[in-house]
């Protein structure tokens, strides 16, 4: 299936909000928000994230041939002057039934690309549930390297999860 990879907008929003509530209410330990908290969200909400990659603050969107959102993937720069140069990638999903067909890894690669794009940005930081392998993987094949680990970082249902701190370089 041919995937398009683009900038998200603001009319994006709706889709964006159901992909990010089917998966936070299917893969509740990927996430560090939960689905409660987040369903009775308006989609307008969310339309302020998207931002302008030029900036390092954007999300990127895959879309199928008939535009429908199958996955995304966020990148927040640092505001501070003396921390600008990191960005931190949040927010990548790939919904449930478009998963293991390589979206995630184009959606990395092209999280990449674009950050590379931005002057002064020089590394990306990210967190991502250690027992996740797959996704621990897909990062790793990407070039992140793991520099830390918080251990119960999130909670669900009583179950602790460990998050692994993971780093990549732009230059």
């Amino acid at each position: 299936m041919p995937i398009r990879i683009r900038t998200l907008v603001a009319s994006d929003a709706a889709a964006y909000k159901a992909l990010r509530d089917e998966s936070l209410r299917t893969a509740p330990e990927a996430f560090t928000s939960d689905w409660a908290s987040s369903v009775g969200r308006e989609a307008s909400e969310y339309a302020g994230r998207f931002g302008e990659p030029s900036t390092g603050h954007f999300f990127l969107g895959a879309f199928d041939g008939a535009d429908q959102l199958l996955g995304c993937i966020g990148c927040e720069r640092e505001a501070r002057l003396q921390q600008r140069h990191c960005a931190h990638v949040v927010s990548m999903m790939v919904a449930p039934a478009a998963q293991r067909q390589g979206i995630g890894q184009q959606l990395v690669a092209a999280c990449i690309d674009t950050a590379r794009q931005v002057p002064g940005l020089t590394q990306l930081l990210l967190t991502v549930t250690a027992s996740n392998t797959h996704v621990v993987r897909l990062y790793e094949q990407a070039g992140f390297r793991a520099w830390g680990l918080l251990p119960r970082a999130i909670v669900v249902g009583g179950v602790g999860y460990d998050k692994l701190h993971m780093l990549r370089l732009l230059t």
